[in-house]
């Protein structure tokens, strides 16, 4: 007994890992047998149902051209569960559709956890580094609650895909960034531009002489110069954004035009029409105007735009090659088996609706629903983001450009769409922290809200879901599950996880007493 303990012993690099994939394990055992399913398509979910289907007729639905776009670029995970239920000779019923999501899923986060243990050795993180990193990642709402709760979705093939995808980038395998990028293409569209970016900026080394203007720290001409920049940046974003949403309202803002939504997502909000109303833009410019902010503040000075477009310059003709063909392959795979007559459930217009239209008087919506999705590390990025955009610098315009993506992603208030982002985020943010002087009490606040925003330990069905599954979302009891979802928040989940975030960042801003300055 003593010797397991040893073993799985949390203040030990090596053994902290075991114990990493232990509570891993565990909740994937504890949700196998006990944990709860979503009420929705008897335990499918939404989307869930056409992956269902892809498992039932996989063959068929190629072989007919039943599918579009949208869902050929997701077929990888729907392929691997008809894989494993073909090899155990179990038929695809839906309850072993289901029940092979979830163990696909667990194999995924456990295959996770020894790539997080890769990713923590080769950036030489401590102890305590590794721990926040694995919190980061693996003990928020999407791992330890959605993953088995709502199992028949892409997410976790998403997020195992980004740690392979960061872990290559740092160990510099082109090869293995090119399979990878190729493959998870078919489960998560946006990692094909992800991929390419960092198959391009493998090889860039940050010369001696721009790293201090790049990474360290700014004198006072600089920083005003910066400043300047930044908010004339900003004020042009802007003015772009007010153009763009005079065309979305056909040159009106006063009338109730209505948005184009699919009919199911205007079901959901218990709305015929959703109006591009001028109040829905003024409630998103402080969600832009951070944003812009943010993207500044990554690119950090001109002598990292110049590194960018030398690195381009001077990336190794076989890099781009595979770059290219990384974009290209799945494009052209997708293209021979989707049917093209077929509507695509999203697109890129409803993408900038939600960006620019949220719901009105929910300031600030993006960032309580990161946070409740992701956990309290969110919380720790908006503090600091001064220090993560310089860590993530010095790990090379490619990591920054996965960055510079996903954030007008987060503007979705569907923090999903960070899944391909988010192991970028924390590995940046650990590393920030590394060089932090933190109070006694951190971990403890860190730990207590780490567990708050999990909600592992939440019942959410608490009530019998009404029909149709699409229908009052915002409704108790199903508000108990979409209440995770900034689009679908009502006023009453919005106030009170918006005053628990507040709670939550003053907290961890008190107990972190500073960074050490840079050795010049």
């Amino acid at each position: 007994m003593k010797s397991l303990v040893t073993l799985l012993s949390w203040k030990n690099k090596e053994n902290s890992h075991r114990l990493m994939a232990v509570i891993i394990l565990f909740f994937g055992i504890f949700n196998f047998f006990w944990g709860e399913r979503v009420p929705a398509g008897g335990g499918l979910g939404w989307d869930g149902l056409k992956y269902a289907d892809m498992v039932h007729n996989f063959n068929f639905l190629f072989s007919r051209g039943l599918l579009s776009g949208y869902y050929v670029q997701r077929i990888l995970p729907s392929a691997m569960v008809r894989g494993f239920l073909l090899i155990a000779g179990a038929s695809t019923s839906d309850p072993n559709i289901i029940r092979g999501f979830e163990l696909y899923n667990l194999l995924l986060l456990l295959g996770g956890c020894w790539i997080w243990k890769r990713i923590a050795e080769k950036s030489d993180l401590s102890l305590s580094g590794r721990w926040i990193g694995f919190s980061g990642i693996f003990l928020n709402f999407e791992c330890s609650k959605q993953t088995f709760y709502y199992p028949v979705l892409t997410d976790t093939t998403a997020l195992f895909t980004a740690l392979l995808l960061l872990m290559f980038y740092l160990e510099r395998r082109p090869l293995a960034l090119f399979f990878t990028t190729c493959i998870g293409a078919f489960a998560w569209p946006v990692v094909s531009v992800c991929g390419a970016f960092l198959i391009v900026f493998l090889r860039t080394e940050l010369c001696s002489d721009l790293s201090p203007m790049i990474c360290g720290n700014l004198d006072g001409k600089r920083r005003a110069a910066r400043a300047r920049n930044a908010a004339l940046g900003c004020i042009a974003l802007l003015c772009l954004l007010i153009i763009a949403f005079l065309l979305m309202t056909q040159g009106d803002p006063n009338v109730s035009h209505a948005c184009p939504l699919p009919k199911k997502w205007l079901v959901a909000m218990q709305a015929s029409v959703v109006p591009c109303s001028l109040e829905r833009l003024i409630t998103a410019l402080p969600s832009l105007f951070c944003a812009a902010i943010a993207l500044v503040s990554l690119i950090g000075s001109r002598a990292f735009i110049r590194v960018i477009f030398v690195s381009i310059r001077r990336a190794p003709l076989r890099l781009v090659s595979l770059a290219i063909l990384a974009i290209l392959i799945p494009s052209l795979i997708v293209k021979m088996l989707a049917n093209p007559s077929l509507a695509n459930s999203s697109s890129l217009e409803y993408l900038l609706e939600f960006m620019l239209l949220p719901p009105p008087g929910k300031f600030f919506l993006t960032f309580v629903s990161l946070a409740v999705f992701w956990g309290p590390l969110v919380l720790l990025l908006m503090l600091y983001w001064r220090e993560f955009c310089s860590e993530a610098r010095r790990l090379g315009p490619g990591f920054v450009a996965i960055i510079g993506i996903s954030l007008p992603l987060s503007l979705m208030s569907e923090p999903r769409f960070l899944t391909v982002a988010w192991p970028f985020f924390v590995l940046a943010l650990v590393l920030a922290l590394e060089r932090s002087i933190v109070d006694a009490t951190f971990k403890y606040i860190l730990g207590g809200f780490t567990v708050l925003y999990a909600q592992f330990w939440m019942k959410l069905n608490l009530a019998p879901w009404e029909l149709p599954d699409w229908a009052a979302l915002q409704d108790f009891p199903k508000e108990v599950y979409f209440m995770h979802y900034g689009l679908w928040m009502n006023w009453i989940s919005y106030s009170a996880q918006f005053l628990i975030s507040l709670l939550g960042a003053a907290l961890l801003y008190k107990s972190i007493i500073g960074f050490r300055r840079e050795k010049k």
